[in-house]
């Protein structure tokens, strides 16, 4: 294998964790909100704590995702960087 396709596959490589990563923000991030909609819409007490521990959990696969979306954007940085020296 050339050195160019080597770095197109590195680079489509890290494209595709950064577009997974980004996926998985979004998909956290709107569900994080789903779920202090439903929390903030119901009357029973054990109904809202079990939201609010959800919610937690997606705070934190939120930030998970987004730490590896910062991982990702720059591992395509790199890549880029590597094909265009």
């Amino acid at each position: 294998m050339t050195e160019i396709n080597k770095d197109v596959t590195a680079i489509n490589e890290a494209l595709d964790r950064f577009s997974k990563a980004s996926e998985s923000v979004g998909y956290a991030s709107g569900s994080i909100d789903e779920l202090i909609s439903e929390r903030d819409r119901t009357k029973n007490p054990d109904d809202k704590e079990e939201f609010s521990s959800q919610i937690e959990k997606m705070d934190y696969e939120l930030e998970r995702s987004r730490n590896e979306q910062i991982r990702a954007r720059e591992d395509v940085q790199k890549a880029f960087e590597h094909y265009y020296s």
